[in-house]
């Protein structure tokens, strides 16, 4: 679906074709004559044609005949997935902002990029701590996003995984739960844990309720960084959460899922891999990766530390998704033969 969204025109104009409810209007038909479309939303001819053109430039749109308008086969293709198209375009706007204001910052000072951007305000852990309205409600921006994400996202994982052949699983860091939801749909008899702050945990709970598979995800609370973790899980996994820390800790992590790990059991690390930058300039919509790419690794990191920890069977796989994923996997020495 980034086909549609590489360029920041594009990117408005499906913004507003969304809004409006003119995606809405064209899905409804094959096709439908410009004219009405004037009509119905109030447009001059120049504005029509303005609106049309970007849209048929961008592929999001076709013109069967003259005087006629529907949407283009390939974004019919990719509609389905309208909640991941509308949380990218949530994203990259804010992104994208933050970059054109403070570019010099994101090369020079990271630090004072991440003060000043309106990326890195929405990611305040310090708020997930106590649950208060004000807290469930700042939270609530973020983890809705990357839950949109991880829809999408953990399929490739799970594929690889067989989550069928454990018993327990622990997500560290698991967010709303919805790896751990999707893992416990294909694995009928598996029973899920997720450990994460109490207010991402909170609103895990409220978006797993009126889930099937959400009765067989428990939410323990807690800093994974310092708190005990919940023992006795035979795959424990971590999605989209060791970026976030600096090597030592991410090290540190690593070692606390390791001792918390049954015997025998298998860790499972799923991470964005860097993006390749020399292959050409990121559009507009990998905004929302590009201000994330001084904290993406290379695997070595991770696996050099398993192995310090003595895990046997480590593999790197790598899944090219619309960014690079790393998919890690290790087995803890030890257990029934």
């Amino acid at each position: 679906m980034d086909r549609f969204l590489e360029s920041e025109a594009a990117a408005h104009t499906l913004s507003f074709a969304f809004a409006s409810g003119l995606i809405d209007r064209l899905a409804r038909r094959s096709d439908i004559a410009a004219a009405v479309l004037a009509d119905e939303f109030r447009l001059a001819p120049p504005q029509l044609a303005c609106l049309t053109g970007l849209l048929v430039g961008a592929g999001i749109a076709a013109e069967p005949e003259p005087g006629r308008i529907g949407l283009s086969e390939a974004f019919r293709a990719v509609l389905p997935c309208r909640d991941l198209i509308e949380a990218k375009l949530a994203f990259a706007a804010a992104a994208s902002e933050d970059l054109r204001r403070h570019f010099p910052a994101f090369v020079a000072d990271l630090p004072a990029f991440m003060a000043a951007s309106r990326t890195f305000e929405l990611f305040r852990y310090d708020r997930c701590f106590e649950i208060t309205p004000e807290n469930l409600d700042a939270t609530r921006r973020w983890v809705g996003y990357t839950t949109c994400l991880t829809r999408y996202e953990a399929g490739p994982c799970l594929d690889r995984i067989e989550p069928a052949s454990h018993r327990r699983l622990l997500d560290l860091g698991g967010n709303s739960g919805e790896f751990a939801a999707q893992a416990c749909r294909r694995a009928p008899a598996l029973a899920a844990t997720v450990f994460d702050l109490p207010v991402v945990c909170a609103l895990g709970r409220e978006t797993l309720a009126d889930r099937p598979e959400g009765a067989r995800v428990a939410f323990r609370a807690g800093d994974m960084r310092r708190d005990p973790l919940p023992e006795g899980h035979d795959l424990v996994t971590l999605k989209s959460v060791l970026h976030d820390w600096p090597a030592e800790a991410a090290r540190a992590l690593l070692e606390r899922a390791a001792q918390a790990l049954a015997p025998g059991g298998r860790l499972v690390i799923y991470e964005r891999a860097p993006l390749d930058l020399r292959a050409g300039a990121p559009g507009y919509v990998q905004s929302a990766d590009l201000v994330f790419q001084p904290f993406f690794r290379e695997a070595d990191l991770y696996t050099e530390t398993l192995e310090t920890l003595g895990f046997v069977a480590v593999s790197v796989r790598r899944i090219a998704l619309e960014t690079p994923f790393h998919l890690i996997e290790a087995r803890k020495p030890g257990g029934a033969p």
